[in-house]
């Protein structure tokens, strides 16, 4: 599990690659995605390159002298597909359009292919037709043959290149079995015309409407199935929205309007009121409410001054703000989060692999399956060449295995949307498959099961010192820290509106404490850990949080601060222990602080004093005792902790949360979400296991229908109408059946 941890997308294949991103269109079935795959990592210079079907694109990791963009772009277009580049705003209006051209195309095709079947339809049918009756059959036949020939050929040219381009690359898929299917019952209609006799029928049938019902319904099935793919990209869109397009910068005494993604760090970006902030960012000028929901799901705007952090995407409600550029657009936070959902959505779980293996070998499978059809029915069972060559490509229609290839794939990206939507991200698509095997839960207590926010309260002396003088002391020194009970001392320290000592040879020991020299002196600030050595042991630590602060190795004061437990804790720990989790906590505070709070809480199981570094340890003993272990921590101090369980999950809001080290992040600081995440987690895995289930049932009952094993009963299939069932079967047994989980309730 922890191998998979994304750490940067840009070291997946090694520092020495460079990644680029293409949009593939074309693609109808998993055969599709893998043929491309293979194409390209046989390609010197190409370390890997991973192909998503679902999602349509396709990841390169090119060696520093690997072959050129051109060069690759050229391969898959060989392949019968169009591979588009999207890099900068430009190459995405360029890919826009060539992508509504070839809609429009697609589009014409469809209408085309309709009205010619239907034409040729009614020349097949003239003799049940009184209005068409006065033409002479061999006359429809021949008026079929330049109808059907525009839509197998034009219509269905797709289907052609990609059965050529299968026998370059020796594989077969879908195109395969439809072009194989139709340019039978093309190419033998027209052999009929020309040598009647061969038939060995009374009526020398055609099959030219055969064809072209078959190119038209499978045409509108994929025109279906892409529509509803497109709707489960809706979390990517909403995001993406999020992002200015442009952004006002001065450079060189000069305001000037720019696009966003031309903006650099340090840039000076001035946004008005109403407007999205483009960068992020801190504020040097301005006081103005921001409106963060979209990116934390905080309901209330936060009111962000001089000297505070704000992120692109979020929205500036009131005032004029300047603010000063800290972080690339391509590195934002808005950034991550879109290349987590879209990783998340591209990246393949288990049980889909088992999926891709099985519709590898499917489609030879099938059309061995056809060629026996024909045989045993012609010289077998004694039947005619038409009714034998009809029954193989039914055989060949009715089995294309696009419903088994969308299965996994178009489940992910919803479930990872509807997660998205929810202010839950996951870095990768197997931890939506190890949500479902844990059965204990580690949560870090600070941050996690409390708010993280303390306050003063108390201030203890020791020694003669004044209590006035060890707040300044410990605020001094804590001035430089980053963690929540620095910031605390020091918000309290400044409501007295006094200065701060100045100090030296400042130095921070992670799970330990500070330290200091102020006018010479070494002052040292720590709590529970730091008591924990023998150099510095004392008394009984309080209940509530307490720090020590010392003049060399002698205590001179403490400060007492209280952290109050999420309003929700107790019910969510309720809730999951009611579904048979078993539950722990971790922390670094006192014995007494965390039996008060585990007490509280109502968990059982709970260790105290533990370094972060130590915290993995405790996560490694849980899994040799046997139990898949989800670490629920704060993202930061937890990082070992979290990259070692079995599940990372990481809670916290806006740049707090470490992306690198957890499988899941809560952007939320809210735990409903953890049971929101479970859930999710649980209906993407269920509703996968249907979509694979329904797509070999399928595939399983219909094959030996369309070869005629039921016909003694009357139970057969045609080619046209195994051509309808086809393109109907993964729109309603996997697309729609997976669009549940974007209307899904989450509470």
């Amino acid at each position: 599990m922890n191998d998979t941890k994304i750490l940067d997308r840009n070291l997946t294949a090694g520092k020495d690659c460079d990644l680029i991103e293409l949009d593939i269109e074309g693609m109808d079935c998993p055969s599709c995605a893998m043929k491309i795959e293979r194409r390209l990592n046989k390609l010197d210079g190409i370390r890997i390159a991973k192909v998503d079907l679902a999602n349509e694109t396709a990841e390169i990791y090119i060696e520093k002298s690997g072959p050129q963009l051109f060069f690759i772009k050229n391969e898959i277009d060989k392949l019968g597909y169009k591979a588009i580049e999207q890099n900068t705003d430009e190459d995405e209006i360029i890919a826009e359009a060539e992508k509504q051209k070839a809609r429009s195309l697609f589009k014409k095709k469809i209408l085309t292919a309709i009205a010619l079947s239907v034409i040729i339809v009614l020349l097949g049918m003239k003799d049940h037709l009184d209005f068409l009756s006065f033409i002479p059959m061999d006359t429809a036949n021949w008026l079929s043959l330049p109808l059907s020939t525009i839509v197998v050929f034009w219509c269905g040219a797709k289907f052609i290149k990609g059965f050529l381009a299968d026998i370059k690359a020796r594989s077969a898929g879908m195109d395969s079995l439809i072009a194989i299917g139709t340019l039978s019952a093309y190419f033998y209609s027209i052999l009929v015309m020309i040598f009647p006799e061969i038939s060995g029928e009374h009526h020398h049938t055609v099959y030219f409407e055969s064809a072209a019902m078959i190119i038209t319904f499978i045409l509108l099935g994929n025109y279906l199935e892409f529509n509803l793919k497109n709707k489960t990209h809706y979390a990517i869109k909403e995001l993406t929205s999020l992002q200015a397009k442009k952004a006002l910068v001065l450079r060189n005494g000069t305001e000037s309007e720019i696009p966003v993604k031309k903006v650099k760090v340090g840039d000076i970006v001035f946004v008005k009121p109403g407007e999205r902030i483009p960068v992020d960012g801190i504020i040097i000028e301005g006081t103005s409410s921001i409106d963060e929901s979209m990116m934390t799901g905080e309901s209330l705007p936060a009111e962000r001054s001089l000297g505070d952090k704000v992120l692109g995407g979020t929205l500036n409600q009131n005032s004029y703000l300047k603010i000063k550029t800290e972080k690339a657009v391509n590195d934002s936070m808005l950034s991550k989060i879109i290349n987590m959902v879209k990783d998340a959505q591209k990246s393949k779980p288990k049980i889909q692999r088992i999926a891709d293996r099985v519709s590898e070998i499917f489609v030879p499978i099938v059309i061995v399956i056809a060629v026996i059809t024909f045989f045993v029915w012609f010289s077998y069972i004694g039947q005619t060449l038409s009714y034998s060559l009809l029954k193989a490509v039914a055989v060949l229609i009715i089995a294309c295995p696009c419903a088994l290839g969308l299965a996994t794939p178009i489940a992910i990206v919803l479930g990872v949307g509807k997660a998205a939507e929810n202010k839950i991200l996951f870095n990768n698509a197997e931890a939506i498959e190890n949500v479902n095997k844990i059965d204990t839960i580690l949560f870090d207590k600070t941050g996690t099961l409390t708010y993280g926010k303390f306050d003063v309260k108390n201030v203890k002396s020791i020694n003669g010192f004044s209590s006035g003088e060890i707040l300044k002391l410990a605020a001094s020194i804590e001035q430089y820290s980053e963690h929540p009970v620095a910031k605390a001392i020091v918000v309290h320290y400044k409501s007295y509106d006094s200065p701060f000592y100045e100090v030296k040879n400042f130095f921070s020991t992670s799970g330990i404490g500070v330290s200091g020299e102020i006018n010479g002196k070494k002052y040292t600030i720590g709590g529970a850990n730091l008591l924990n050595n023998s150099n510095k042991r004392t008394g009984a630590v309080t209940s509530s949080r307490s720090i020590s602060i010392f003049e060399n190795n002698s205590k001179i004061g403490e400060i007492e601060l209280s952290d109050k437990i999420k309003n929700n804790a107790p019910e969510i720990i309720k809730k999951l222990k009611h579904s048979e989790y078993e539950i722990a906590m971790i922390t670094g505070d006192s014995k007494e602080t965390a039996s008060e709070i585990a007490a509280e809480l109502g968990i059982n199981e709970y260790k105290a004093q533990v370094l972060p570094d130590k915290k993995q340890e405790y996560v490694t003993e849980l899994q040799n005792g046997g139990a898949r272990v989800a670490m629920v921590g704060d993202g930061i101090n937890d990082a070992p902790a979290l990259s070692k369980s079995d599940l990372g999950i990481a809670i916290g809001t806006g740049q707090d949360i470490a992306i690198q080290s957890a499988d899941v992040i809560l952007v939320k600081g809210d735990l409903e979400n953890i049971l929101a995440l479970f859930k999710i987690s649980r209906k993407t895995i269920s509703i996968i296991k249907q979509n694979i289930f329904w797509a070999f049932f399928y595939n399983a009952a219909a094959i030996p229908v369309a070869a005629g094993v039921f016909a003694g009963i009357g139970l057969t299939v045609s080619p046209v109408m195994a051509s309808m069932i086809m393109a109907l079967s993964d729109v309603v047994t996997v697309v729609l059946n997976s669009m549940r989980l974007k209307y899904m309730k989450i509470n």
